[in-house]
């Protein structure tokens, strides 16, 4: 026997579930059998995680993301060339402009 089980996930109301659920999304979303490092599944794992940590740390809340996954990625870019159009442009492509 063959059974499918399809889950609607709402994330902008992560906070209205039990912790028993998001404990059980955070188990869906590792289950998700879209291909590894697919945009949505990460982002829906990022989301149900930064509701699992946020309510782990109600008690003493910090600034959740002061450092984020990709901040460095991003900064190591922005710092050796610049978007234009959508497509990142490295410095040595940008004719004497700086990033």
């Amino acid at each position: 026997m063959k059974t499918t089980i399809t889950f609607e996930i709402d994330t902008q109301g992560l906070d209205g579930y039990t912790d028993e659920y998001i404990a059980q999304l955070w188990h869906i979303a590792q289950a998700n059998p879209e291909p590894w490092c697919n945009k949505e599944a990460c982002e829906l794992v990022g989301k149900v995680g930064t509701e699992i940590i946020r309510r782990w740390l109600t008690a003493m809340p910090p600034p959740l993301h002061h450092h984020a996954p990709g901040s460095h990625d991003r900064a190591t870019l922005q710092e050796h060339g610049k978007w234009i159009g959508g497509v990142w442009t490295p410095n040595i492509y940008l004719k004497g402009e700086s990033a």
